[in-house]
């Protein structure tokens, strides 16, 4: 059965829609390939400062000093830091580990400790005293 000319016209009409479609969305890709181009920057373009933010250093367990605090394991990668932390007495390491590295407030330590606030405030920053002169001392 032939089709209507009426039939052949819609076919007509909706192959030139389709067609015509598409050529849009190729202009818009087009369009937005230039748009990034544009931006776009050549690696060998790039300043070093740019370049070294994509380094990376890999750090392994061995290369830290742990120190175990209510079942949490703490590495100090620094080894002056972790001596003079091993210096301090325990009550002001654990205050300061859990200050610090445990990311925890005075209260929180006070209430762990079973402590007053300013006392873990004092035995907090007595503690930063005695880091700060020690790693002065064993810089010199």
């Amino acid at each position: 059965m032939k089709p209507s000319s009426f039939q052949t016209t819609i076919e007509n009409q909706f192959d030139y829609i389709c067609k015509r479609a598409m050529e849009d969305e190729r202009k818009d890709y087009f369009k937005h390939l230039s748009r990034i181009s544009k931006q776009e920057v050549s690696f060998s373009d790039t300043g070093d400062y740019l370049v070294n933010q994509f380094s990376t250093i890999d750090n392994y367990s061995g290369d830290l000093q742990i120190f175990t605090l209510n079942g949490f394991s703490i590495g100090v990668e620094s080894d002056l830091l972790s001596e003079a932390l091993r210096n301090l007495t325990d009550k002001k390491r654990k205050i300061i580990l859990l200050y610090y590295f445990m990311d925890m407030s005075d209260t929180e330590i006070a209430e762990l400790l079973k402590l007053n606030r300013s006392t873990v405030y004092r035995h907090r920053t007595s503690g930063l005293a005695f880091i700060k002169k020690f790693m002065e001392e064993s810089t010199e």
